[in-house]
């Protein structure tokens, strides 16, 4: 009880209270009460009185009784309610019988206590529509911040609850032509019919539920195509956060991009002979979104074959030149390759990173300034590629059952693919050809050599020699062998670059 009373008293402080009876000892029993509990009442013997003072003090709480001469409790109780819809009154009544109650609870009642009323249901009524008044306060505050914080963003914004849109700002209504939220139900619907299909975009469809992906994916940014008041298709960056302590509201956020002119980038067949794709400014655009939208990016590098990926933060963009924070590890390998590949949901492709500029590993960051877009990357590599160790492995090739007698290395070793370092090709060696291949690989134990068919599958030519990339199938014992090889040599390698 002390603790409910002090509930009271600290959620209650500023409210008003009106207490109406006709019965004199009733009335400075109940007064009494609500002066301990509350600093701010007035009484009243009958309902006329009562009326004046709610006029004159426009209480938050009313306790009434039922039947009093002249005006009657429930006739008090609708004009009041008519006036305001959210006063909390409690009818205390010496009658119990339905017809009362029924009428009670049409009215609006809050409660509805039987006479006398013991002291503790009193308090802990009282205690109930203290908490309800205080915590419809703090939803109207909460609302009214968030209406506030919405109309001053750039960016378009909807509050939802349960998927259902609860709230926009100006900005979204102006963006689709509408001058309220229904209005804007009224004509559209609702989200889904406005994003538009695109490649690599986010948009609704029988099988994809644009929300349910977004909900799930809290903070991601996702790329959309959506047609404006005029009937233009903009693109929009889309992110969904979830409101702490608010179970269903969530809060999409939009932001236009559509001047960056970037929606080719996601259409592989628009972007093969496109400048754009190429284009550093392009690559900038969209990391100046990331940034200013606080999302990490992926740093991808290798070390002798071995993957080393870690997130990276982007601190500062000036000048054409990014500069981000990562890992330790990260810019080891960075040093060691003097490029990188960075990935982002919002990218259409890796970002290619041609040269490191300042590796500061105090402040664990890197500068990086040219950069573009590139279709195929190393992250995207579907299996493992590892160099042998440099002395420890032989290659040799057939062609036409003819041995090759140049000089041949293994530039890098894979399930399926094999890269072959050569200082010169045999005549009308091309694509497409097949090679009978012998590898050595050199273990601790018993050496493991495969013999196998191979696929010509490409040919670079570097300054003073050749790269020629195999593909092939193993049976399963010689497959079975190479997995394990790549499995200890990743070993060698992890321990190899944590010693460097």
């Amino acid at each position: 009880m002390n603790e409910i009373v002090q509930q009271i008293k600290t959620f209650g402080s500023d409210l008003k209270v009106l207490y109406i009876e006709d019965n004199k000892g009733l009335r400075e029993g109940v007064s009494e009460l609500l002066g301990k509990l509350f600093t701010k009442t007035v009484c009243a013997d009958n309902g006329e009185h009562g009326y004046q003072l709610y006029l004159e003090h426009l209480p938050d709480i009313i306790l009434t009784d039922i039947n009093m001469p002249g005006m009657s409790g429930f006739d008090l109780a609708k004009v009041i309610k008519k006036e305001n819809k959210d006063i909390r009154i409690i009818f205390l009544s010496a009658f119990d019988e339905k017809e009362y109650l029924y009428e009670a609870i049409e009215i609006g009642a809050f409660r509805y206590l039987s006479k006398p009323t013991k002291v503790p249901l009193l308090v802990s009524t009282l205690h109930h529509a203290v908490l309800s008044i205080h915590n419809e306060r703090n939803e109207r505050i909460f609302e009214k911040q968030l209406t506030d914080i919405f109309n001053y963003q750039n960016n378009l914004l909807m509050m939802l609850r349960g998927g259902e849109p609860m709230l926009v700002n100006r900005q979204f209504l102006d963006f689709f032509g509408a001058d309220n939220l229904d209005g804007f139900m009224e004509y559209h619907g609702g989200i889904r019919e406005l994003l538009l299909e695109h490649k690599g975009f986010l948009y609704g469809s029988a099988e994809v539920g644009w929300y349910e992906t977004a909900f799930d994916n809290p903070g991601k940014l996702f790329h959309t195509k959506v047609r404006n008041y005029a009937g233009e298709a903009r693109h929009l960056i889309m992110k969904l956060r979830i409101i702490p302590d608010k179970e269903g509201f969530v809060i999409l956020s939009f932001d236009d991009i559509t001047d960056l002119n970037l929606m080719m980038l996601f259409d592989s067949n628009a972007t093969k002979n496109d400048q754009r794709f190429q284009d550093c400014s392009a690559v900038m655009n969209l990391m100046k979104v990331i940034k200013e939208n606080a999302s990490e990016v992926k740093l991808h590098n290798f070390y002798r074959g071995l993957t080393i990926i870690n997130s990276g933060v982007l601190m500062k963009i000036d000048n054409n030149k990014i500069v981000i924070k990562t890992a330790y590890s990260q810019l080891k390998a960075i040093k060691l390759s003097n490029n990188l590949t960075i990935t982002s949901e919002l990218f259409p492709y890796g970002v290619w990173c041609k040269s490191a500029g300042l590796i500061n590993f105090d402040e664990q960051s890197v500068t990086f300034s040219e950069m573009q877009f590139v279709q195929e990357s190393a992250n995207q590599r579907a299996n493992i590629r590892l160099e042998p160790e440099e002395k420890r492995h032989s290659v040799t090739l057939f062609l036409n059952n003819i041995k090759f007698f140049g000089k041949t290395r293994i530039v890098d070793i894979s399930i399926s693919s094999v890269k072959v370092e050569m200082d010169a090709l045999p005549g009308g060696f091309s694509t497409g050809e097949t090679v009978r291949i012998s590898i050595v690989l050199e273990t601790g134990k018993q050496p493991i050599n495969l013999l196998f068919d191979a696929t010509v599958y490409r040919v670079d030519r570097l300054e003073r020699n050749f790269n020629v990339v195999f593909r092939f199938e193993l049976f399963a014992l010689d497959e079975e062998k190479l997995r394990g090889y790549l499995a200890n040599r990743q070993i060698e390698l992890i321990r190899e670059f944590k010693a460097l």
